[in-house]
């Protein structure tokens, strides 16, 4: 009955790892993996020993027993959810358990019919075995990337440590364009095109004197509102205070406040959906203890990406095909077999100057 079982257990995996072979792996964080079958649900009440799958019928015929019939303790059963399906929700155990049955049903009837004998499926359960042995070594090194040690995350952050700052700031946004009513307009309008370009310019000149002001020390809230106004935008400025953004959370041209001090009014920022001006409040530089996870996650990221790009070399640079056996087939042509090309059709001379 265990190797009956085993056998299962290699069919289910390899079906599983079938769909994983081509498959890069994924560092995800794992949780417990038999969390649903802990003692302590409704199923504490079961031995493990306990039968809770029981198939008459099914047996091995050649043994000698009057009994026929397979039976799967919770302790077995448990063993192939682990394997297979170690997150399996209460509710789907019946519907797994049915597939199990379904399995071993068609598995009796193949060991009946000989099916699991000779080179075809010899050769099966060797590619079998490989894909899940493919899928433990994709596992194991997710499990090994996970092993980042206190001291690597200390030296990580004191390298990096300007990567987790972030930075509280006031900004003034100015659209790019003042609200026109476009009902009526062409698409390609050459009259509104320069009007457009003329409204942008004077955007820009007014996003230029906001900032002088706010260099001076006004309020931005009350700057915000004469942008909104100056516009012809019908929109009240709310608190114009962000708080801790992280650099990689501000786009490229914005991310340059970072090299400002506290109090400092940036340039008008040009970017694509306006004229951005920051006033910087502060700047907060993050103890470890508040960004060890995420130094976790990107030391574990590296370790994975490492690992992945060492066997795949292996896979590309390392690796050679032959070149007439994985060539590109030949488009499908409608002539037939030994019929020639059709003679193309030569260009038109071209008519001499002045020649129609």
């Amino acid at each position: 009955m265990k190797a009956f079982l085993c056998g299962l257990v290699c069919l289910l995996a390899a079906g599983m790892a079938t769909g994983q072979a081509n498959s890069q792996p994924e560092l995800k964080p794992r949780g417990n993996p038999v969390q649903d079958l802990q003692p302590g649900d409704e199923t504490s009440s079961v031995p493990p020993d306990a039968p809770v799958i029981t198939i008459n019928g099914v047996c091995d015929k050649s043994a000698a027993t009057q009994d026929c019939k397979t039976v799967v303790t919770r302790e077995e059963f448990e063993k192939i959810v682990r394997t297979q399906q170690p997150n399996l929700p209460v509710a789907a155990r019946k519907q797994f358990a049915t597939r199990v049955v379904n399995i071993l049903i068609l598995s009796q009837k193949a060991h009946e019919l000989g099916l699991d004998k000779g080179p075809n499926f010899d050769d099966q359960m060797r590619v079998a075995r490989q894909l899940i042995a493919a899928r433990l070594a994709g596992e194991q090194l997710q499990k090994d990337a996970t092993k980042v040690s206190d001291q690597e995350i200390a030296d990580y952050y004191s390298a990096h440590s300007g990567d987790f700052r972030t930075i509280s700031y006031e900004r003034i946004y100015v659209p790019k364009q003042k609200a026109v009513d476009t009902t009526g307009q062409k698409p390609n309008d050459a009259d509104a095109q320069k009007k457009r370009e003329a409204s942008e310019a004077e955007m820009k000149d007014e996003a230029e004197k906001l900032r002088v002001r706010a260099a001076a020390g006004e309020d931005i809230a009350k700057l915000q509102q004469e942008a909104y106004d100056f516009a012809g935008m019908k929109l009240k400025a709310s608190n114009t205070k962000v708080e801790k953004v992280k650099k990689t959370a501000l786009s490229p041209t914005d991310a340059a406040i970072f090299e400002l001090k506290k109090g400092d009014v940036s340039q008008v920022l040009n970017d694509p959906q306006g004229y951005m001006i920051y006033k910087i409040e502060d700047f907060q530089d993050p103890p470890l203890a508040d960004v060890r996870e995420e130094v976790l996650r990107t030391l574990s990221s590296e370790k994975m990406k490492k690992a992945t790009e060492s066997f795949q070399k292996t896979a590309t640079a390392d690796t050679t095909y032959d070149s007439t056996y994985f060539a590109t087939p030949v488009a499908p042509t409608l002539r037939n077999p030994g019929e020639s090309p059709a003679p193309s059709t030569p260009a038109p001379a071209s008519q001499p100057p002045g020649k129609k």
